[in-house]
């Protein structure tokens, strides 16, 4: 019988590839089908970014309604890719399960339950769906843990 050591790392690993995946397909299904996968508001993040690049104030894009930080890390978009965002929010998204691994070993939580509880943030549907279409939720979830994290090492 082969056993497979479910641990951070690769838990980390497999979900970076599927988000990357996903962000690839939905590049082209915005190419190609008629129903966009990318997340409307990242649109509005992209045009306030590359307002912001080009010295100007991420509020002249008339819908822009977030924080100039948002509109500050896309800037890369107009510079590097348009998918960089997806990629950061994704990114984000993988550390929200780095710091849930970590909050719950600083409370003494068993191994198997830091890992199950991880694998229910890395690989829900919902969760993962939300940064690769361009939603910023996960680096909002990751500044809360982020404090969380600070308050409880003092």
């Amino acid at each position: 019988m082969v056993r497979f050591a479910i641990n951070l790392k690769s838990l980390l690993f497999v979900s970076a590839f599927l988000r990357v995946i996903l962000i690839l397909f939905g590049e082209w299904q915005d190419a190609h089908m008629e129903v966009r996968y990318t997340d409307v508001d990242y649109l509005v993040f992209s045009d306030a970014a590359s307002f912001m690049a080009s010295g100007k104030s991420p509020y002249d894009r008339s819908t822009y309604r977030y924080s100039p930080l948002i509109a500050f890390l896309l800037i890369p978009n107009s510079i590097i890719h348009q998918s960089w965002g997806k990629y950061l929010f994704s990114a984000s998204d993988l550390l929200v399960g780095f710091l849930i691994h970590k909050i719950l070993k600083l409370r003494n939580v068993p191994e198997k339950f830091c890992i199950n509880s991880v694998v229910i943030w890395l690989f829900n549907p919902f969760t993962f769906t939300i940064g690769t279409r361009g939603n910023c939720e996960p680096v909002i979830c990751v500044m809360v843990l982020w404090v969380i994290l600070s308050l409880m090492k003092g």
